[in-house]
C-alpha cells in the first residue's frame, strides 16, 4: 500500500491529524519507521498549488494552510472512502 493511502487511511480512522488537518511533525512523528527523506517532503510535495512545478510524482491533494501545518483536500479522502468502500 502507497504511503499516500496509508496516510489517507489514517486520517480517515482518525489515527492522525485533527480531522482533516495535519502538522508536518505529527506525519513524521506516525510515519517514523519511514525513510525520513520521503516523510520530511512528502505534505510539501503533495501540495495543490505549489507541489505542481517540483514534484511531478506525487498527487497533489494538500493545502498549506500554515507554516508547517497542512488541510487534505476533501475530496482526496472521498475518494479514498469510496476505493476502501466506506462511502
Amino acid at each position: 500500500m502507497t504511503l499516500r493511502n496509508r496516510f489517507l487511511d489514517a486520517i480517515i480512522d482518525g489515527n492522525l491529524g485533527i480531522g482533516i488537518t495535519i502538522s508536518r511533525k505529527e506525519f513524521m512523528d506516525f510515519f517514523s519507521n519511514e525513510n525520513p527523506q520521503t516523510t520530511g517532503c512528502f505534505l510539501s510535495n503533495s501540495e495543490i498549488i505549489t507541489g505542481a512545478t517540483h514534484s511531478p510524482n506525487y498527487t497533489h491533494f494538500t493545502l498549506r494552510i500554515e507554516e508547517g501545518r497542512y488541510r487534505i483536500h476533501p475530496s482526496a479522502i472521498q475518494a479514498r472512502m469510496t476505493e476502501r468502500n466506506l462511502l
